[in-house]
C-alpha cells in the first residue's frame, strides 16, 4: 500500500499513460523516426506483450517478429490474481526438474544428492523450515533464514537461472544441516530497497495493464488461492509484485484488450521453454492458436528465457528467421546444449541440432 501511495503522489499524471498499449504506440513512432516501413522485433517475456498488442495493433507493420518467453495477454489483461495465476503454471513443475536433475546428476555435481531421493530430503527441509527458521550465524549480521525468504530465493533467483542450480544445492545442503548463514545472507539482498526499486516500472505496467480487482483487504485470501497453483511462486510474487496493484492510484487511460487472432504477412515466431518458471509453455501454444500466422520452437530446457539455458538449436533457428524470414518445420523442438548441472553448462557444443 505504501509503494502505491508514494508512486501516485510522485507520479501520479503519468501512472496513466505506461501501459503496454502506450508503450506500442511508442515503438510504431520509433519505427517511423528510423525510417523502417515495417517493424523487426525481438521481445522476451514481458516484451511480448508489446510484441502481441502491436502485431494485432499493426499488422501489416510488422516485418519479423520473435518472442521469447510469451506472456498470455488475455490473462495479463484479466487482473492482476489472473495475471499472477497464470505466470505460476510452471513454477512448481520446474522446482520439480530441479530436485530430480540433481538426483540424476549424482552427489559429485549435486550437493544435495546422495542422500536418497533428493524431492523426500529437501521436502523434510522445507516442512521444517516453515515451522522453524534455520540458524544463520555467520551472515552478514548473523541472524535466521525463513520459509519466506527460502521462497523469495527460489523464485526470483534460483529456478530461472539453471547456470546457479548447483550453488543454489549446495546453500540448501548447508541449511538443511543447520547453517543457513550463506543463504540468509543473498536472501537479504532480495529484501532490499535496491530489488524493490526493480521490480516497480514491471508493477506499474501491470496494475496499469491488469488493475487488482480486489482492494487491499481481500489481498490476503488472494495470495493463500495462489498458493493452490504454485507453492513456491505464490508468496513472493503475490505479495511483492501483486500487492500494490490492491491499492493502485491510477487507472491506465489507454488498454489494448484485443481481439490477439491477428495475421501479418510473415509468420510471428514463438519461443517457448519446456520449463519456464515465469512464462509458461502454455502461453506460447495459445499465442499459436490465437494467431492467424504463427510458427512456435520449443525449447526443450529450463529456466526463464530459452538464454537462461544455452540452445545453439534455438540462437540459429532465431538468427534464420530474423534475417530470412524463414521458420522452423512444425512441430520442431531444440534441445539445450548442456543438462543443469553439468560442469561445462552454458558452454555452447559443437552445433545445435533441431529435433
Amino acid at each position: 500500500m505504501e509503494l502505491a501511495q508514494r508512486c501516485g503522489a510522485r507520479n501520479g499524471e503519468l501512472l496513466a499513460h505506461i501501459s503496454t498499449t502506450d508503450s506500442v504506440r511508442d515503438l510504431d513512432h520509433l519505427r517511423q523516426l528510423v525510417g523502417d516501413r515495417r517493424l523487426t522485433f525481438l521481445g522476451e517475456s514481458t516484451g511480448t506483450l508489446i510484441g502481441l498488442t502491436y502485431a494485432n495493433l499493426f499488422p501489416r507493420r510488422v516485418r519479423a517478429m520473435a518472442l521469447d518467453g510469451v506472456e498470455d495477454p488475455v490473462r495479463f489483461l484479466a487482473g492482476t490474481a489472473s495475471a499472477l495465476a497464470q505466470s505460476f503454471t510452471d513454477t512448481d513443475p520446474t522446482f520439480r526438474q530441479f530436485l530430480r536433475l540433481c538426483e540424476a546428476a549424482g552427489p559429485d555435481r549435486c550437493a544435495l544428492a546422495g542422500h536418497g531421493p533428493v524431492a523426500p530430503y529437501v521436502e523434510r527441509v522445507l516442512r521444517r523450515l516453515r515451522h522453524h527458521p534455520i540458524p544463520a550465524p555467520s551472515a552478514t549480521p548473523p541472524g535466521e533464514l525463513t520459509y519466506g525468504e527460502l521462497l523469495t530465493l527460489l523464485k526470483f533467483a534460483v529456478l530461472p537461472d539453471p547456470a546457479i542450480w548447483p550453488q543454489a544445492a549446495a546453500l540448501l545442503e548447508a541449511a538443511a544441516h543447520g547453517d543457513a548463514s550463506d543463504m540468509e545472507t543473498i536472501a537479504r539482498g532480495y529484501a532490499s530497497e535496491e530489488f524493490h526499486r526493480g521490480l516497480e516500472p514491471g508493477i506499474a505496467i501491470l496494475c496499469a495493464d491488469g488493475p487488482a480487482r480486489q482492494d487491499a483487504s481481500a489481498w490476503p485470501r488472494v495470495v493463500h488461492r495462489l498458493q493452490a497453483i504454485s507453492r513456491v511462486g505464490a508468496a513472493p510474487q503475490g505479495w511483492a509484485v501483486g500487492a500494490p496493484c490492491a491499492s493502485w492510484p491510477a487507472r491506465a487511460a489507454s488498454r489494448y484488450t484485443g481481439p490477439w487472432n491477428a495475421t501479418t504477412a510473415s509468420p510471428i515466431l514463438l519461443v517457448g521453454t519446456r520449463f519456464d518458471p515465469n512464462t509458461p509453455l502454455v502461453n506460447a501454444r495459445l499465442a499459436e492458436r490465437r494467431l492467424g500466422n504463427a510458427a512456435l520452437l520449443i525449447h526443450d530446457g529450463y529456466g526463464h528465457l530459452s538464454k537462461a539455458d544455452l540452445s545453439s538449436c534455438v540462437i540459429e533457428a532465431t538468427g534464420r528467421y530474423l534475417v530470412d524470414l524463414s521458420t522452423p518445420p512444425p512441430g520442431t523442438v531444440c534441445p539445450s546444449d548442456r543438462l543443469p548441472f553439468d560442469p561445462e553448462f552454458g558452454q555452447p557444443t559443437v552445433s545445435g541440432t533441431m529435433g
